[in-house]
């Protein structure tokens, strides 16, 4: 099954809590133009680069930064445009494999992990969540068989398996409960 979730969808899902005090939209935003602007660092084991072909592979405990992203994993694929030198995107696999990074204007890192992840950094940019998954913010989560976050739309498309245990689970946790949170530096 499909559904996609959007901030509109989970705003209108949860007017009635809104009533009560309890709205908090699922929170995600926009990733930061600067982190784009950074050089992207790689650390491995051992790394495989074919510039004829565009493709770079790094193996063992692979962590990329750039900027206020991190991904890590176990082995990572980093394809990028031969003539510019430009990211085009990244596959990695672990166990988990992960993402980080701040969204602008944010003060919370989103934080991604599952065992295998695509990275795409334009067309929109976006992680592609696989294998069981779970994207969280703060306290919020969000766990399915498969999550794709449009970080430049702001939306989340998760799709479950076939059996009960492993159907979408979101948790949502009223604004009161962060803001007390975050005054006790928690």
């Amino acid at each position: 099954m499909t559904y996609p979730v959007t901030k509109r969808w989970v705003r209108s899902a949860l007017l009635a809590a809104a009533i009560t005090g309890l709205l908090v939209p699922y929170p995600c935003a926009i990733a930061r133009d600067s982190d784009r602007d950074q050089p992207i660092m790689l650390s491995a084991d051992r790394a495989e680069i074919d510039n004829v072909k565009g493709v770079s592979v790094y193996r063992g405990d692979v962590v990329l930064t750039q900027g206020t992203l991190t991904i890590t994993g176990e082995v990572m694929h980093v394809y990028y445009v031969p003539d510019t030198r430009e990211l085009d995107h990244i596959v990695v696999q672990g166990h988990p494999a992960s993402y980080r990074e701040l969204p602008e204007g944010e003060s919370e890192y989103v934080h991604a992990k599952a065992p295998r992840m695509e990275y795409y950094a334009d067309g929109p940019s976006r992680i592609r969540l696989l294998q069981g998954a779970t994207l969280w913010q703060g306290r919020n989560t969000f766990h399915g068989k498969e999550i794709v976050y449009n970080i430049e739309a702001d939306q989340v498309l998760a799709r479950s398996g076939k059996d009960k245990a492993s159907r979408i689970h979101i948790t949502i946790y009223p604004k009161q409960q962060r803001d007390k949170q975050m005054d006790a530096g928690q």
